[in-house]
């Protein structure tokens, strides 16, 4: 009786050092920053993962405007814009993070020959600033130099990101992670023209299971004003297929040692 009881104290000192140190986990911070409504699907699977415990949000910069598909009938301006913001709500209930926020600066940036770039690319870094001041994230995602399919709008995004950490000295502050895909991934996809970086050089490799892979498959079937049915089953179809159910991101690094020399 006294060893039981002496063996059930131990279990029970364990178990609540156990929930201590649970609860002690510092939960992050996850701010996830895309151009446009559907671009959150490129990385569901680690949102879906990481929404499990810690605080992920997702803004997108643009407003989806000009992101015209002949089988949806909806034509260009704001009704697009409101069906798209509907689109992304969607995905985010289904991905289980926080819902989007939308800095609403105009699809493309007036590099497609509507507005003016300089005006939209200051509004875009102020309310982006502004946006990441509130929120004061541990972790930053956002396109890498290839900007996914070398979209514009994603690459603009990916370097303001960055010049404005670089510019407000938040750099040490909150890690900034670029997400890219490896050439087997590009490969994998190759009716999409994707970029991608040598896999060498991708220092975080993100794995993720069936239920977040499920996440991700409710997600894109949300964006029905730019997928048709059938583009949007071949995709899903793609998906369920590939299995190795990981991800790459390279983490933003500097040196901080002084040097007078290149």
């Amino acid at each position: 009786m006294k060893y039981n009881a002496l063996r059930l104290g131990m279990l029970l000192f364990l178990a609540i050092g156990l929930l201590a140190c649970n609860n002690t986990l510092e939960k992050e911070i996850i701010l996830t920053i895309f151009a446009h409504p559907d671009d959150e699907t490129t990385i569901g699977p680690v949102l879906a993962k990481y929404a499990e415990n810690h605080e992920v949000y997702l803004v997108f910069s643009t407003d989806g405007s000009f992101g015209v598909n002949d089988h949806s009938g909806i034509p260009a301006g704001n009704s697009l814009v409101e069906i798209r913001k509907e689109e992304a709500e969607c995905s985010c209930a289904a991905l289980g993070i926080n819902p989007p926020i939308f800095l609403g600066i105009q699809d493309g940036m007036g590099l497609n020959c509507h507005g003016n770039f300089y005006e939209e690319e200051a509004m875009l870094k102020e309310r982006l600033l502004k946006t990441i001041l509130e929120i004061q994230p541990t972790k930053i995602i956002t396109f890498g130099p290839g900007g996914d399919t070398g979209h514009p709008d994603h690459r603009l995004l990916g370097g303001i990101t960055t010049e404005l950490l670089l510019r407000e000295n938040l750099i040490d502050d909150v890690d900034l992670y670029y997400f890219s895909w490896t050439k087997e991934q590009a490969e994998k996809y190759s009716q999409w023209n994707l970029n991608y970086a040598d896999k060498e050089l991708m220092d975080v490799e993100i794995s993720f299971g069936q239920g977040h892979k499920d996440a991700l498959i409710s997600s894109i079937r949300c964006h029905k004003s730019q997928y048709t049915p059938e583009e949007m089953e071949s995709w899903i179809a793609m998906e369920e297929a590939d299995q190795s159910n990981v991800l790459y991101f390279r983490k933003f690094k500097r040196d901080k040692k002084k040097k007078s020399e290149f």
